[in-house]
């Protein structure tokens, strides 16, 4: 609902979006330990949980992010507004690409 009443500020050249995010909140503080041991060391395998996020949201489609935070669970803090914003993309006339600037954990 957001992202189509919102959609239309999409199609105004004036307006810039910026949208962050701190991605993965991991440890038992957070209810939220996900390890795949696959990667290696916990923090690798938290990263390539947020890629993956991070790759679809750099598709633009809502539904697939949608389906990841259903199957991931991922704690990623700002996935609301990032699902807001996805739907403002689908809503609307303009084409936008999504780029991610920058990738870093804290330990």
């Amino acid at each position: 609902m957001y992202g189509r009443l919102l959609a239309k500020f999409v199609d105004d050249p004036k307006n810039f979006f910026s949208v962050s995010s701190d991605f993965c909140h991991w440890g038992n503080r957070f209810s939220y330990t996900y390890y795949d041991k696959k990667h290696g060391a916990i923090h690798k395998s938290i990263e390539a949980l947020d890629r993956m996020g991070m790759d679809i949201i750099e598709t633009g489609d809502a539904d697939a992010f949608k389906k990841y935070l259903k199957e991931y669970d991922n704690t990623i803090c700002g996935r609301h507004p990032i699902s807001v914003f996805l739907h403002m993309l689908k809503n609307s006339a303009t084409k936008i690409n999504i780029n991610f600037l920058q990738y870093e954990q804290s330990f």
